[in-house]
């Protein structure tokens, strides 16, 4: 079942602003020399998954539960949003999200890696931050 709140202005704020604090514990992650590269992917997984769902509601488009970045992806574009994403970096970072938690799902990621698509995590989220200041919630 599609389902979309009832105050998509604020809605799409509150989960912007959860995905701020998501990017604060992913560089806190990144600074940390030990940290697994996993790790650091699957919190710029959740911070992208997180902005690409605060498009969708100040768009006003439902969506189904899913941490599918493509498919979230594709129905940003479609609300004509985030047409000037990188999918392949989308493609390489959607794994994490969920086989990424556990280190006998995946092969940790290479620090390069990590850093690579926190960089892409922190660029995404930064277009969506510009597209909410730019809307009005789209109601």
């Amino acid at each position: 079942m599609r389902e979309l709140p009832d105050n998509n202005y604020d809605e799409a704020r509150r989960w912007l602003a959860n995905t701020d604090d998501d990017l604060r514990a992913l560089h806190a992650l990144a600074r940390e020399s030990e940290a697994p590269g996993r790790i650091i992917c699957f919190m710029a997984h959740l911070a992208v998954e997180k902005a690409l769902k605060a498009t969708l509601i100040d768009a006003g488009v439902a969506f189904k539960k899913t941490h599918d970045l493509v498919a979230l992806h594709a129905m940003c574009v479609g609300s004509g949003r985030l047409t000037d994403v990188d999918t392949g970096q989308l493609v390489l970072l959607s794994p994490w999200g969920v086989d990424g938690r556990y280190a006998d799902d995946l092969v940790d990621a290479e620090r390069a890696l990590a850093s690579r698509l926190a960089d892409f995590a922190e660029r995404l989220v930064e277009a969506v931050h510009q597209i909410l200041e730019e809307t009005d919630g789209g109601q």
